[in-house]
């Protein structure tokens, strides 16, 4: 079977299990490492794959044909996992590294010595596992001061740690959610304030993480936005909306989206961070294959 054959067949089971919801339907293993022909270089969450221990689900990941694999919260034998991920030459796309979505951290200067010892920790991490990229949270928004306040103590904060990651060859991503949905209160929801806390830290090691479904939901306009500033965005999230399902489940033409990330030449990782409409992650990455053929 080619690829193009593959792929509509894929395409077909997806749509399918979504209207079957009491029956999910049984994907057949990839034959030719699908993903490896993709525009895009993807990735998608280790914990989707089977496998007892941590190392053995990259073997899955491997044989989709996967460039690299998103771990968010690692944890485990990191000599193992690496040791497993050199050999099927697996990169870890990305991990958490400095703040929360919680009061507090980046936005108030009392915690930001604690901000950079966290993040000097998830450094020494992210180089045992051959992790270039980790996530940069704001906190949440306080209300006893104005936001322009805010903003310059999370700038402050940020200034701390590209020292760090300059040193040690990692790059901060600092990541917007929406406060509408998933993330009420939280600090950082746009992506002008995001490229405006980008611009002023100004170091090639702090970029903006742009996850395609909270940008959806706090502003829309995700395609101009994000190419309007790509050479400010070190990394993708994907998922669709409603719902935070994979691509086609919802509102956003995906196809188009990945054809314009592609078009703007962009080298990093896109990385899948959604949910199985039919409780199969086999599907979802079909459905992603599917968008990805068209680009």
């Amino acid at each position: 079977m080619n690829r193009r054959t593959f792929v509509g067949a894929c395409a077909a089971a997806t749509f399918g299990a979504g209207f079957l919801k009491g029956a999910p339907m049984l994907a057949a293993a990839p034959e030719d490492k699908p993903f490896s022909n993709a525009k895009l270089r993807m990735s998608a969450p280790l914990d989707w794959f089977p496998g007892e221990k941590p190392e053995d689900r990259l073997d899955h990941v491997a044989a989709w044909g996967l460039p690299a694999y998103e771990w968010l919260g690692p944890d485990g034998d990191f000599d193992a996992i690496r040791a497993r991920a050199d050999a099927l030459g697996l990169e870890l796309s990305c991990i958490g590294g400095a703040g929360a979505i919680a009061p507090g951290g980046m936005v108030n200067p009392d915690d930001h010595e604690k901000v950079v010892a966290q993040f000097k920790e998830r450094v020494a991490l992210a180089k045992r596992l051959n992790c270039k990229r980790l996530v940069a949270l704001s906190g949440n928004e306080r209300d006893d001061i104005p936001r322009e306040q805010q903003t310059e103590h999370v700038i402050a904060c940020l200034k701390r740690l590209v020292p760090i990651a300059e040193d040690n060859d990692v790059t901060l991503v600092l990541e917007a959610l929406n406060p509408l949905v998933d993330h009420a209160g939280y600090f950082v929801c746009r992506t002008d304030h995001a490229i405006q806390i980008v611009e002023a830290v100004d170091s090639p090691r702090l970029k903006m993480l742009f996850d395609i479904y909270h940008q959806q939901i706090t502003e829309g306009n995700v395609i101009r936005n994000f190419t309007g500033n790509i050479r400010n965005i070190g990394h993708f999230h994907v998922a669709d909306n409603p719902g935070r399902k994979e691509p086609g489940t919802g509102e956003l033409n995906y196809v188009n989206i990945f054809k314009a990330i592609a078009r703007t030449r962009y080298k990093g990782f896109v990385a899948l961070e959604c949910g199985h409409s039919s409780g199969n992650y086999e599907d979802t990455l079909r459905a992603t294959l599917a968008c990805l053929e068209q680009v």
